[in-house]
């Protein structure tokens, strides 16, 4: 009696690991049909594939300046497809062939790829150093668009290399925080002494008594930043007296303007920093 209970075990064990082969078997294979459905198979689809945004610079004395844009498509093309790099007028502040030039409007994307390259050259006559900005879209007659990425944003300016030749002669006030000037009243630099250095005289300024010795001094770094400190202090009526000017700001090389943004008064009488200095070349 003994062995036939051993046997009904054992056929009952058996036919419980039967039955869990069974289950894993059937588990793996709804997981395999799963994943065979989640694989895509519908259109392309056209999109701007490496980034929606770009920033570019075209530097002075090089004619232009060329970028690439990439577009691409969900999934390979099953045949050749056209795909067009158009310009939304309505928002771009570039024009297209004053400003830019797209050197391939239109791309070949044969049976098996997946995407392409526009190149377009930026060019210089009418490159500013304010931004423009180009907004491009993708148009295919044979490629759906997807409903993401539709939109590329080129911005791009100009940059001048460094050269001391334009902080000279006569310059306007813009912006005086410490009111030495009005907007519109005219200051003189001159350059030296060494040679990236200029002088913005004070012999303009009605507040100080050594106004035909004084003056700003300002070295340029060749990134356009620039350091200033005054020659000897800058003699105010009492009960203000001497102050001594440090300060701290940019230039433009393609420009000539000039913005001190941190300008910093300093002397007996105490300390105003953080004063805003800008001109522009006549």
């Amino acid at each position: 009696m003994f062995n036939k209970t051993l046997v009904i075990i054992n056929l009952t064990k058996l036919m419980k690991k039967i039955a869990f082969l069974i289950l894993a078997s059937f588990i793996f294979l709804l997981n395999s049909c799963k994943d065979e459905a989640e694989v895509y198979d519908g259109q392309a689809y056209l999109h701007f594939n490496k980034g929606t945004t770009g920033e570019a610079v075209v530097r002075q004395n090089t004619g232009s300046t060329t970028v690439s844009i990439d577009f691409g498509t969900i999934q390979s093309l099953s045949g050749t497809s056209q795909v067009k790099l158009v310009v939304d007028k309505t928002v771009s502040t570039a024009v297209e062939g004053t400003d830019f030039q797209i050197l391939n409007p239109e791309v070949t994307v044969n049976a098996g790829q997946i995407g392409g390259q526009f190149q377009v050259k930026l060019l210089e006559a009418t490159a500013t150093v304010e931004p423009k900005v180009i907004v491009f879209k993708l148009q295919s007659a044979s490629i759906p668009n997807a409903t993401f990425d539709q939109t590329y944003i080129l911005r791009y300016t100009k940059a001048c290399e460094f050269s001391i030749t334009p902080f000279s002669g006569t310059y306007t006030v813009v912006k005086d925080t410490w009111q030495d000037y009005q907007p519109g009243e005219t200051v003189i630099l001159q350059q030296g002494p060494l040679p990236n250095q200029f002088k913005i005289l004070a012999n303009n300024n009605p507040y100080i008594s050594n106004f035909s010795t004084a003056y700003m001094l300002v070295t340029v770094n060749t990134d356009g930043t620039i350091a200033v400190a005054s020659n000897e202090a800058f003699v105010y009526e009492p009960p203000t007296g001497p102050l001594n000017v440090t300060g701290s700001g940019t230039v433009n090389f393609c420009t000539g303007a000039i913005n001190i943004s941190d300008l910093d008064f300093s002397g007996a009488a105490g300390t105003a920093p953080d004063n805003q200095f800008e001109l522009i070349k006549n």
